[in-house]
């Protein structure tokens, strides 16, 4: 069962939790591989701002109803995830499963359909090569440019601990 808590998402929760993308459904929850949190949105899942998550989950006016649930932490895998409605900016908590198959059918109907495609070992080969080469050639951020994020994300987290009334 999916049920709704009554928190209202701040509208800074996406940057504050790294969401990068785009889509009005996304689920957080964290991962003991790696100690991350994480973000799923039925289409991409990758590692969010664990500090972002964290402040979001333990502060006062959204930790009391999340008591019940467990969204993971560094030695189990989450049972349960937020479900994060981004265009009504409702939260709701359901089991991995339900919440990772809400999001499945819910961006089936977005998607453009995709042919199958069959790839040959050697192919798959080149292909992850050239990725690999194109990689190679990204350029490698700067100590200011990391700092410079960090600090943007820093910011970000405030504003949403503020926006929760904290």
């Amino acid at each position: 069962m999916i049920r709704q808590i009554p928190v209202t998402l701040p509208q800074s929760f996406e940057e504050a939790l790294g969401y990068p993308r785009g889509f009005r459904w996304v689920a957080f929850f964290w991962e003991p591989c790696g100690d991350e949190a994480m973000f799923d949105d039925g289409v991409c899942s990758a590692d969010g701002n664990w500090w972002g998550f964290l402040q979001f989950v333990r502060h006062p006016s959204v930790a009391p109803w999340l008591s019940p649930y467990d969204l993971g932490s560094s030695d189990g895998e989450a049972r349960h995830c937020l479900l994060c409605d981004l265009e009504s900016r409702n939260v709701y908590v359901g089991g991995r499963e339900m919440v990772r198959s809400f999001l499945s059918n819910e961006v089936k109907g977005t998607l453009p359909e995709s042919p199958e495609v069959e790839i040959s070992p050697e192919k798959l080969k080149e292909l992850a090569s050239t990725m690999r080469e194109e990689l190679k050639r990204l350029p490698t951020p700067s100590m200011a440019e990391i700092q410079e994020k960090m600090r943007r994300d820093q910011e970000a987290v405030e504003k949403m601990v503020a926006e929760l009334g904290g």
